[in-house]
């Protein structure tokens, strides 16, 4: 918790900086590396400060390029989004001299009551304790050989505790090596425990940095790039171009943009930033302005990679004020680096390739460093949980939130694989099951799943339902241009499936690849259902209208048949009709209840399936058993009333289970609901095969009475029952 603060710290932190800026600060520009800067206040002689901001979000180490106290103070009091803010100076550590205190308690106590400081201002943390922390891990803790525990700490950035065994209470402090892979030597630290502080050594910092923009001379707000190795001053000015399609349609060259000044609009939210100006630079940029759909100024995933033209963010509004009526405008894009703010990792558990997280429920999400395009680095957190603390696999895929963020392969890889999330979706019956979440990686890039395979979302905005909520055509053909997903695996095919919804052409809807096959889906089963009805219909009205016929039992079955077969016929003829139309099926217009309802009276139908059953057991018992009309009609309630039972009873147990399958509702529960039916289709096929049988043996036997005129006939007896069962069971 402390570590996730430390970082929401730092952000503020330095949108609280940027804003100041102004041209009293002309450093000589020189390459920024926020990864290894913190070596120059900690290995190489310069010197930190601890700043505190208890009217925002923490506290920080800071080690600024311009180590004047005139550039310490002019940090006091700053305009954040033209509000002014009181962030309190920095301080340097205590000596016996200092003015604020000879040591870390002096000193907070000195600025609590100088600045007229509650202690519990800050409402994430109790600034003057952690100000303390701070301070005294920086200042009063062990260097090389004193030692060290939990609670005596070395020297934050410069000393570790070096643990002679994972088991050990106590260790000595250690210098930390100027590069932390030196850690991973053997032998370089006594223990794993120890390779773990080791890696503590290079803290996580981000630029004190500052933008400006401006087009046609309107000033902006505008956040630069907090974590990129980049130069301290960059500037530049062109026209202004939308580059968008680099993201939303994956192109690496942004036409006519040479020289000029390009936007992109970010719609996945968190498009590494490397990406981005790569594909602008190949484009000849001159400087990038990216902006979201979310109300935040900046970025949530941070790339490390190197930058060489100046790129800020902008807030949703003003992005699409920008796109929409200033294209072709003359912008103006600066940035300037003050220096690093870093924090100490005190509850830390930094996590790579190698050292895994230990803890079971527990991944490395890969979000903290990212190399030449890659994360490589994070920090290990509870597997995803859902809103009353269940699991929630399919969290590993994307973030929860309002507006659902994609995921870094590294991080999905991890999550999957720790956290045992498999991709499934359980309303769709006829998908594979139990699909790894961690099928990763491709040779050739055309080997790689698109979502969308020719790129032609129509409808981004929509929700696809495959991972959860609030996860849009655009996430969804964002995610998987990200992750190297085979095209041939199951989860490319899953995913696929649900394509239609973004108005993709392919083969998402049930095989249909184009609107014409969309809509035969719908209309072929509409007309041979009400072909249905209108036979059964002339069947029932064909019984009902004569006595003689209503009193037969043959008769009898064929009316219960040809009515329940009508209820059924009627309900499939509504097809997509009915359901819910956030599917976005062609013609689904309905919701929950109207699914429900078509499913039950399709259930409903199978009566007539059943009561093919009991005609069957007619059959058997007339010509095979013999029995005459008078014993047939002491059976025949049975015969009427079973079929409705069993019938009804699958009908009303498949409530809970109605859904979408695809060209109309039914019943979604795997397997068991088509049992049933399928054991009365056998039930029947045996019936009227074994009466066949029986009527071929006596066929057979009657030959040798027959003239011989006769015996070379087509049209024996049991060649017409034959035909007759097939046809009955068709």
């Amino acid at each position: 918790m402390r570590c996730s603060l430390a970082i929401a710290s730092l952000l503020i932190l330095v949108s609280s900086l940027f804003t100041c800026i102004s041209a009293e600060s002309k450093n000589e520009s020189i390459i920024i590396d926020p990864l290894n800067y913190w070596k120059r206040c900690s290995l190489e002689g310069g010197e930190w400060s601890i700043c505190l901001q208890p009217t925002g979000y923490g506290l920080s180490w800071y080690c600024p390029l311009d180590e004047s106290e005139h550039a310490l103070e002019k940090l006091g009091n700053i305009s954040w989004y033209g509000i002014q803010t009181d962030f309190h100076p920095c301080f340097k550590c205590p000596t016996e001299d200092s003015p604020l205190g000879s040591d870390c308690l002096s000193t907070m106590t000195t600025l609590v009551e100088q600045y007229n400081i509650t202690p519990t201002t800050n409402e994430y943390e109790d600034i003057f304790e952690v100000g303390i922390e701070y301070c005294a891990e920086m200042c009063e803790a062990g260097l090389s050989g004193d030692g060290c525990s939990d609670e005596n700490k070395c020297t934050g950035g410069s000393h570790f505790c070096d643990y002679s065994g994972d088991d050990e209470l106590t260790g000595v402090c250690k210098m930390c090596p100027a590069d932390v892979g030196e850690c991973f030597n053997g032998g370089f630290s006594s223990s794993d425990r120890s390779l773990k502080e080791c890696y503590k050594c290079r803290l996580a910092c981000y630029d004190v940095a500052v933008s400006s923009l401006s087009v046609d001379g309107e000033e902006l707000t505008s956040e630069p790039i907090y974590s990129a190795t980049q130069e301290s001053t960059l500037s530049a000015s062109g026209p202004l171009v939308d580059c968008s399609d680099i993201i939303l349609a994956d192109v690496d060259i942004c036409p006519d943009a040479e020289g000029s000044v390009c936007l992109v609009e970010d719609y996945t939210f968190d498009t590494l930033f490397f990406d981005i100006s790569d594909k602008a630079e190949k484009s000849g940029c001159v400087a990038m302005i990216k902006f979201d759909l979310s109300s935040f100024i900046g970025g949530s995933h941070h790339s490390y990679d190197h930058l060489t033209i100046p790129f800020v963010s902008v807030g949703t509004n003003d992005g699409n004020h920008l796109k929409n009526n200033k294209i072709g405008s003359t912008a103006h894009v600066g940035s300037e680096i003050w220096g690093s703010a870093c924090y100490p990792s005190f509850d830390t558990i930094a996590c790579n390739d190698k050292i895994p997280c230990q803890d079971a429920d527990t991944y490395c999400d890969y979000s903290s460093v990212v190399q030449n395009g890659v994360y490589v680095e994070g920090e290990c957190v509870e597997c995803p949980k859902g809103e009353g603390g269940e699991p929630d696999p399919l969290g590993c895929y994307f973030e929860r939130r309002e507006a659902s963020f994609i995921k870094t392969q590294e991080e999905v890889e991890s999550c999957a694989k720790s956290c045992g999330a498999y991709l499934t979706y359980d309303e769709c019956k006829f998908c594979p099951n139990d699909i790894s979440a961690f099928e990763f990686g491709v040779e050739n890039k055309a080997d790689q799943c698109h979502f969308c395979p020719q790129n032609d979302v129509l409808h981004p905005d929509r929700f696809v339902p495959l991972f959860g909520k609030n996860i849009t055509c655009r996430s969804m053909q964002a995610f998987f241009e990200r992750l190297e997903v085979p095209k041939d695996s199951e989860n490319c095919q899953l995913a696929q499936s649900f394509n239609y919804i973004c108005g993709c052409q392919g083969p998402g809807y049930a095989g249909a690849s184009t609107q014409a096959k969309k809509n035969a889906l719908v209309w072929v089963p509409r007309v041979t259902a009400m072909l249905s009805v209108m036979g059964s219909l002339f069947v029932l009205i064909d019984v009902l209208r004569e006595r003689s016929r209503r009193s037969k039992p043959f008769f009898q079955l064929m009316a219960q048949m040809s009515f329940f077969d009508i209820i059924g016929s009627v309900a499939y003829a509504f097809t997509s009709l009915p359901i819910p139309s956030n599917f976005y099926f062609p013609g689904a217009h309905g919701n929950k209840a109207s699914c429900t309802s078509q499913g039950f009276f399709i259930q409903v139908g199978t009566v007539a399936c059943f009561t093919n059953v009991s005609l069957a057991v007619y059959y058997f018992l007339m010509i095979k058993k013999g029995w005459s009309q008078t014993r047939l009609k002491k059976v025949i309630l049975w015969l009427l009333i079973c079929p409705v039972i069993v019938g009804m009873t699958f009908a009303f147990a498949g409530i809970p289970f109605m859904g979408n399958l695809v060209l109309w509702c039914n019943n979604s529960a795997p397997w068991w609901p088509d049992i049933p039916v399928a054991i009365a289709i056998f039930v029947a096929t045996f019936i009227m095969g074994s009466v066949f049988w029986d009527v071929y043996k006596k066929d057979q036997a009657s030959k040798r009475w027959r003239q011989r005129g006769d015996s070379g006939s087509g049209n024996s007896i049991s060649t017409k029952v034959f035909w007759q069962s097939v046809w009955y069971l068709m």
